[in-house]
């Protein structure tokens, strides 16, 4: 139950909204920006208490088809507030993972917000849910790519413009998402800039929030501001199934060159994908993976308060 306090807190779902959750790019109204738990102060102590191996440093070019660009950077000694500053003035990206549902003082939020959820729609079911904390700076960008659970963005503070895409041909391949379970590529999905004709875009201001479809192609441009957001990564019965049939093709693909057509979650076949899935990672749970995951990637930078980016290139050995 909400204490007092989080009782001020909540969003707003029109019945537009509830009726597209999930289906389509969805925008809810909201008031959790104002808790002071989002204030600069609030978030460079969650930085210096929260384990360093669980928050992502990174940076990136200006060309928004350059996914080699995304690098990740080493934040040094500095303090959270020096790296609020760095931030601020510079051009860095930092995820804290998993700090709203594993810091004390966040997950009564990260609570509420889900609970928020699970109200809008009756057929919301979550299994798992996970949230961090993502804090960029003014020009900032995150490119294209997609992600294999559902997910809900919760926007904070600045301006970021938010584009998504269908999840089908030519902005989607499936095989791209196969990869991504099976763990032998990236999120990342190649971007041709003609296709934002095609784009859902929107603006997003303190006090929005965005759903969009499973594996909907999507990224994000920084508008203005330190931009602060709140990204929910959530698995349902619904993402489980469709993912599971997804990891079966791929399977059935990689070891027996058979390459089904069908990504349809219904009917025998589909029960039997979901069936062959699960025995596949029952065995990778008690034997080990077949494959190795992919390598993280060596930091390149080291966060520099006074470089004018935010941080200071290391030279290449």
């Amino acid at each position: 139950m909400r204490d007092t306090f989080m009782e001020r807190f909540s969003s707003t779902w029109s019945v537009e909204a509830r009726q597209k959750f999930r289906r389509e790019p969805t925008v809810v109204r909201h008031n959790y920006h104002e808790h002071h738990l989002f204030s600069d102060m609030a978030l460079a102590a969650l930085i210096e208490r929260h384990p360093r191996e669980l928050i992502d440093f990174c940076t990136m070019g200006d060309d928004a088809t350059d996914h080699d660009s995304w690098r990740a950077g080493d934040p040094g000694a500095l303090t959270g507030m020096e790296l609020i500053e760095a931030v601020r003035k510079g051009k860095l990206w930092l995820n804290l993972r998993h700090a709203m549902d594993l810091d004390e003082q966040y997950r009564p939020i990260f609570d509420a917000m889900l609970a928020d959820m699970k109200r809008a729609n009756p057929g919301f079911r979550p299994l798992l849910a996970e949230a961090g904390i993502l804090i960029s700076s003014p020009a900032a960008q995150v490119f294209l790519h997609s992600d294999v659970s559902e997910t809900m963005l919760w926007h904070m503070r600045g301006v970021k413009r938010f584009r998504t895409y269908p999840p089908r041909l030519p902005y989607l391949n499936r095989d791209d998402v196969e990869g991504v379970l099976h763990k032998d590529k990236t999120e990342d999905i190649d971007f041709d800039p003609a296709w934002d004709k095609d784009a859902f875009m929107l603006d997003l201001h303190p006090g929005m929030a965005i759903n969009w479809p499973l594996h909907g192609p999507h990224r994000i441009e920084n508008q203005s501001g330190i931009n602060v957001s709140v990204p929910f990564e959530i698995s349902t019965p619904q993402s489980r199934r469709q993912n599971a049939v997804l990891y079966a093709n791929g399977l059935l693909r990689r070891r027996f060159g058979w390459t089904p057509k069908s990504t349809s979650t219904e009917g025998l076949v589909a029960m039997a994908k979901q069936a062959l899935t699960a025995a596949v990672k029952l065995k990778i749970k008690f034997f080990g993976a077949p494959q190795a995951d992919l390598p993280k990637s060596a930091k390149t930078f080291d966060i520099d308060l006074a470089a004018p980016q935010g941080f200071t290139d290391r030279q290449a050995a």
